[in-house]
């Protein structure tokens, strides 16, 4: 090889699979190539680095290197480097680059319907156009993957780069454990290894640019929750709740939680509300009723909307595909729209 066309094409390959050590994005989408000069000695490669770290640039060099050393060129390769902080990304927090929103799902306890309302207010979003992703959470109960039509194990793929493509349905991204684990395999993990499950399910998959990312988190108020309170700046926090009192008191722990560490609350959704009789059209309130308008205002936060308890939902669970796509104009589509209405006004409210 002895062009600079042909040097230039070996430099941008090797820039595009070696990560930057402290900004965690490729060399080359950064844009840290700058060009390559030819002498009667040398090639010379310029390159643009984000800062004066000088350990970091003779890091990369070293990889860099690795690749040049297969191209062969007949000449000298010297890389120079030319600080330009122009490529340094603006400081964000722990933001999720490309994700506009990332909204947290949480009950405080099980059984209340909390995945169902996730995948429900997921697909709702999308029939609005928007882009959206869905994280199980739930490491020791995931059931995300089952709503969407993968029961169990799903071979993921990745980019080359140590990254993982989302599973993608129905134009909703989704990332669950359920995906890495045979169907019936127990996952005994402590703390810390949950919270490096969690920061590698937000930052290490190839979310792309979504306006909404929702979290359906594990029941309870443990180490899920307070990693990802650590690990990401979350817009909000949805409580989902059914109206008997058992169900509002483990709700009123996560609120509780979510105040705690300064996660500002959008809402309340009461999940099965009321029973109507497919038949005879009777109305039943097999859980009590307006537990979630109660805690609404005993929280003093909105009372986004109510799902009633019908056989339908359960049945689109096992199939595969959340009720609102199936039956987009059914009323529990109608409910599930309104909700995330009003979800979409809410978090706008804190930006």
């Amino acid at each position: 090889m002895s062009t600079i066309a042909d040097l230039e094409k070996v430099v941008r390959d090797a820039l595009d699979q070696i990560e930057h050590p402290a900004l965690k994005e490729t060399l080359l989408d950064l844009g840290m190539f700058d060009r390559i000069e030819e002498d009667a000695e040398a090639f010379t490669v310029h390159l643009k680095s984000p800062d004066s770290d000088r350990k970091a640039q003779i890091q990369l060099e070293a990889q860099i290197r690795g690749f040049l050393t297969k191209a062969s060129p007949g000449k000298r390769v010297k890389i120079r480097f030319t600080v330009d902080e122009s490529l340094k990304p603006e400081e964000q927090g722990n933001r999720i680059r490309g994700v506009k929103n990332v909204i947290a799902i949480g009950s405080g306890k099980g059984g209340v319907g909390k995945s169902t309302v996730s995948a429900n207010i997921a697909a709702a979003l999308k029939l609005k156009g928007l882009k959206v992703g869905l994280l199980d959470a739930d490491i020791y109960g995931p059931s995300i993957g089952k709503m969407f039509g993968v029961p169990g194990k799903l071979a993921l793929q990745g980019d080359g780069k140590n990254k993982i493509i989302p599973f993608e349905a129905n134009g909703i991204k989704i990332i669950s454990f359920a995906f890495m684990l045979a169907p019936e395999q127990a996952v005994v993990w402590r703390g810390p290894m949950l919270g490096k499950a969690v920061e590698q399910f937000l930052y290490e998959v190839i979310w792309g640019e979504l306006d909404v990312l929702l979290i359906d988190l594990p029941p309870g108020t443990g180490d899920v929750q307070l990693s990802l309170a650590q690990l990401v700046d979350l817009d909000g926090a949805v409580i989902v709740t059914t109206p008997q009192n058992v169900a509002l008191q483990d709700a009123s722990r996560a609120a509780s939680m979510f105040q705690q560490v300064k996660i500002p609350i959008l809402g309340v959704i009461e999940n099965m509300s009321e029973f109507q009789c497919p038949k005879c059209g009777h109305v039943t309130n097999i859980f009590s009723r307006n537990g979630g308008a109660a805690m609404s205002a005993k929280l003093s936060v909105p009372e986004l909307g109510s799902v009633p308890l019908q056989k339908e939902i359960m049945d689109s669970g096992e199939d595969g595909l959340p009720i609102t796509l199936k039956d987009p104009d059914g009323l529990v589509a109608t409910a599930y729209k309104k909700i995330a209405d009003k979800i979409l006004v809410e978090v706008e409210k804190f930006k």
